[in-house]
C-alpha cells in the first residue's frame, strides 16, 4: 500500500541527502561495518555544529558533553545515538545535541555506548545504565531526561524498564525519536512504506538485529521494549515521521504506554523521513521538532 505525499522543498532535500549515504562508502577490502561507519562520519558533514556550542569529553562515562549559553547545570539530557546498535557515534550528533541543549536549556551528554557486532547485548544497555547511575551521583533523577533516536530511542525505553526492575529512580522525562521498539521487525509499516522511506529498510534492521542479538530472543523487553510491562514509566514524548518504515514501532509503543496508564505524547510529522531531527539546520520541520522536544524536557525537569 502506498500513498503519495507532497514534500516541501526542504524535506525533499532531506530525503535526497538520506539517499546519498552510499556515495560516501570507501571502495576497499575492509569489513562492511567498518566501511559503513566511516561513511557515516564523512556524511555527517551535513550536520554543522552551531558556533555557540562547547563540546568536551564527558566525565564519569565515555562520550561527549555539549553545552550552549542556554544550558543550565541542573538540567541534564542523556542522549543515545542511533545506528542500529552497530553504527553511529557521538561525533555525528554534536550539532543535534547543541540544538537540543538550547531548546531544553540543558547540558546534553552523548553516551559513547559499545557497538555491535563487537559488543553484543547487553553491552549497550549496561553502558546506558552505568552512565545514568553516574549522573545520579551529581544531580537528582527529577533533573534528568533521557532520549535517543532509532536504536538509541529503543535503548532509552529499554533503560526505563531496566531501572524500574532494579528499583532505581526513573528520569523525569524520556524523549525517544523514531524509537526501534520491536526487534522482530514485523510491523506492517515495514512493507507498506518500503517504497517511501529513503533510508531504512526491514533488511537493514534485520542485519543490525542479528549483529546485536546473535541468538538472543528478539522479544526480550530489554531489546524490544514494546513487549515489556509498561506500567509506571516516566512521561514520554515520541516524534516520528510519516515516511518511516519504522513508524509502527512508535505508534504501537505509544498506544501500549497509554493503555498501561502512562503519560505519553506522539507527534507524527507529515512528510518526514527517519533521522529528520539531524537536519534541523536545513528543514524547518526538523527545527520545530527539536523545539517541541526541548519544551517537553523543560516542562518536566524544571
Amino acid at each position: 500500500m502506498s500513498t503519495e505525499v507532497k514534500l516541501s522543498d526542504e524535506l525533499a532535500e532531506v530525503h535526497h541527502l538520506l539517499t546519498t549515504v552510499g556515495d560516501y562508502l570507501p571502495v576497499d577490502e575492509r569489513p562492511e561495518m567498518e566501511r559503513f561507519r566511516e561513511a557515516g562520519r564523512k556524511w555527517s558533514g551535513q550536520f554543522p555544529v552551531p558556533d555557540e556550542a562547547v563540546v568536551t569529553q564527558a566525565q564519569g562515562f565515555p562520550g561527549l558533553t555539549v553545552t550552549t549559553p542556554a544550558s543550565r547545570a541542573d538540567r541534564v539530557l542523556l542522549y543515545f545515538y542511533g545506528g542500529g546498535y552497530n553504527a553511529g557515534e557521538p561525533y555525528i550528533y554534536r550539532g543535534l545535541a547543541a540544538r537540543l541543549a538550547t531548546a531544553a536549556g540543558a547540558v546534553v551528554h552523548l553516551l559513547d555506548y559499545p557497538r555491535a557486532p563487537e559488543n553484543r547485548f547487553p553491552a549497550a544497555l549496561d553502558s546506558a545504565l552505568a552512565a545514568y547511575k553516574s549522573l545520579l551521583a551529581t544531580v537528582g533523577a527529577d533533573r534528568i531526561a533521557v532520549g535517543g533516536d532509532s536504536a538509541g530511542g529503543g535503548l532509552t525505553l529499554a533503560l526505563l524498564l531496566k531501572l524500574k526492575a532494579e528499583g532505581i529512580a526513573l528520569p523525569a522525562a524520556v524523549v525517544p525519536i523514531s524509537p526501534w521498539t520491536d526487534m522482530t521487525v514485523s510491523a506492517p509499516s515495514y512493507t507498506e512504506l518500503a517504497d517511501r522511506d529513503p533510508f531504512v529498510s526491514a533488511a537493514m534492521l534485520q542485519g543490525f538485529a542479528a549483529g546485536y542479538l546473535v541468538d538472543h530472543d528478539p522479544r526480550d523487553p530489554l531489546v524490544s521494549p514494546l513487549f515489556g510491562d509498561l506500567a509506571g514509566l516516566s512521561p514520554i514524548h515520541i516524534e516520528v515521521g510519516t515516511e518511516e518504515t519504522m513508524i509502527d514501532d512508535s505508534r504501537r509503543f505509544h498506544e501500549k504506554a497509554l493503555a498501561a496508564g502512562n503519560s505519553s505524547e506522539l507527534v507524527v510529522v507529515e512528510g518526514a523521513p527517519h533521522m529528520l531531527q539531524l537536519f534541523a539546520g536545513i528543514a524547518p520541520e526538523a527545527a520545530e521538532s527539536v523545539e517541541r522536544i526541548g519544551s517537553f524536557v523543560r516542562k518536566h525537569i524544571g
